[in-house]
């Protein structure tokens, strides 16, 4: 991310404002799993998507769109299954970009 932005505290910013909502995102993505509601899951694992693919979560932007893939099929009991390879990486993103864009840092945005 750091060669898209030309101030470290965007990017600082931007780091830590995906990892603050991320779980939020995928927490909405389990609801709508769970209530069967394949639109409002697709919506929801669109934003997870979307949002990982900019930060550059590679891993975590795959295990999105495989669920996008299960959720288009319309298989929503595996794709609720595969929830927790989401949180997984969800997880291992999270420790790695605040390894990288650690709070409080200098280039940390106000």
């Amino acid at each position: 991310m750091r060669s898209d932005f030309d101030d470290p505290a965007v990017v600082n910013r931007f780091a830590h404002d995906f990892c603050s909502t991320l779980g939020g995102k995928i927490d909405r993505l389990d609801v709508r799993l769970r209530g069967g509601d394949a639109m409002g899951a697709a919506d929801a694992v669109l934003s997870v998507t979307t949002s990982s693919a900019m930060v550059g979560a590679v891993r975590l932007t795959q295990a999105a769109l495989r669920m996008q893939r299960l959720i288009a099929a319309d298989d929503l009991d595996e794709a609720l299954h595969s929830l927790a390879l989401l949180r997984a990486c969800a997880a291992d993103t999270v420790a790695a970009l605040g390894r990288s864009y650690p709070v409080g840092s200098a280039d940390a945005a106000p």
